[in-house]
């Protein structure tokens, strides 16, 4: 059964989406963790890791926009169990430091599910807490061990994974010719996760590592890094940088040395092809990026009407056009209809029994395809669901109308 009803999700128009960041607003303006100080006995308590304050809430804000759409499109048909889902944000302002005792909080407030937090040094952080307390929970992070079951019997993973990611970039690769790669990754848990990933799957597709290149995050010159890369042979490089700063940076070093390698790259590369986002000097056409295949298309494949859908909303939001990719991407869409199936499955609000009943599903209706776990595999995708996307595809008229939420997935060997 598919329990996202295109009826009822047609009613969360526009006028829903561009309240989003008025509610988030309000939130803070309450001056309390939790905004609200009571809940009536028919509401579910939905712990909502968030920064609404520091550096990061203006580009991780967008993130909770899908999830905002999830939760009011399940209260408006009825709840779960008769029972309408309350969320209760938490302030984490994206700290990895701060997560420990954000969880914490929530836990002690009563919340039993746990939305966030973005990251995945700050996902690490938080399931140090919730695990030991038996929280069902979904975090906004890539790296593969997430998605552990045996590690975080209670956190799934509704993002691809960097080892998705990694097979993915090496069969594209593979089949553009290459012999040679360079790795460049940014210093993060996903980082890490992504170059042991790729280590594996290069040479399993028959090419060589000849160079890997660690940088720090936000880092004030790409072009050392750029320059050893292309010094060590480098042919094309499979990259892992995942925020926009560093992939500017990145695309202005190589416009400084002359190179145009072609990237296999993150799902942040699709910033690259957004007009204006980088210097004209510095995008060029080989910059590649794996995404949900849903969301590309080809000459004779269009995506499903069910995510065109989905997509239109998010594109009718106010959210800026660099920050719509992630947007339409975030897990926390995913997560909280998969809540609702497992509740539903299992007939009872008890995590014990609703993980059990996710993790004997094979087939649950998922934004991107159906979604699958196990007692030891939590995460809900495989690289099945992934393709390699064009970034500089903006311009064709599918992406247009969606505003480059769709791009247009990359042919094979030249």
């Amino acid at each position: 059964m598919d329990y996202r009803d295109p009826q009822l999700a047609a009613r969360i128009d526009r006028r829903t989406l561009l309240a989003h960041g008025a509610r988030t607003a309000a939130a803070l303006a309450a001056g309390s963790l939790f905004g609200r100080g009571a809940f009536a006995a028919d509401e579910v308590k939905i712990g909502w890791i968030q920064p609404t304050t520091g550096a990061l809430a203006s580009s991780f804000g967008p993130l909770y926009l899908a999830a905002d759409m999830a939760l009011e499109e399940i209260n408006a048909a009825g709840g779960i169990l008769g029972r309408k889902l309350v969320k209760v944000t938490a302030d984490d302002e994206g700290s990895p430091a701060k997560e420990p005792i954000v969880t914490r909080r929530l836990i002690d407030d009563g919340c039993r599910f746990i939305l966030g937090p973005v990251g995945s040094s700050q996902a690490l952080a938080s399931l140090e807490v919730s695990t030991a307390a038996k929280v069902i929970q979904a975090t906004y992070a890539s790296a593969t061990e997430m998605g552990d079951g045996k590690r975080y019997p209670y956190h799934y993973q509704f993002n691809f994974t960097t080892d998705a990611q990694a097979v993915s970039h090496a069969a594209f690769l593979q089949q553009r010719g290459f012999k040679k790669i360079g790795l460049l990754v940014e210093d993060s848990a996903a980082g890490a996760g992504l170059k042991a990933s790729a280590m594996k799957e290069i040479p399993a597709h028959g090419m060589q590592i000849v160079s890997v290149q660690e940088f720090p995050l936000k880092v004030a010159d790409m072009t050392p890094f750029l320059r050893k890369l292309r010094a060590d042979g480098a042919e094309a490089l499979e990259a892992h940088v995942s925020n926009n700063v560093d992939i500017t940076q990145m695309l202005v070093g190589l416009a400084r040395i002359g190179w145009k390698p072609v990237i296999a790259g993150h799902t942040g590369f699709l910033f690259a092809g957004t007009p204006g986002a980088v210097p004209d000097n510095a995008r060029y056409n080989d910059v590649y990026a794996a995404t949900f295949k849903a969301l590309t298309y080809s000459g004779s494949e269009q995506p499903p009407e069910r995510v065109k859908a989905f997509v239109r909303k998010i594109a009718a939001s106010n959210v800026s056009d660099t920050l719509l990719g992630p947007a339409a991407t975030t897990p926390f869409y995913d997560f909280l209809y998969a809540l609702k199936y497992g509740v539903e499955k299992a007939k009872s609000w008890d995590t014990e029994a609703i993980k059990k009943a996710l993790d004997s599903s094979s087939d649950i209706p998922g934004l991107f395809g159906p979604m699958k776990f196990t007692a030891t595999n939590h995460t809900a995708y495989d690289a099945s669901v992934v393709a390699m996307a064009v970034a500089n595809s903006m311009e064709d008229p599918l992406s247009k109308e969606y505003r480059g939420l769709f791009r247009r997935r990359a042919g094979g060997a030249a």
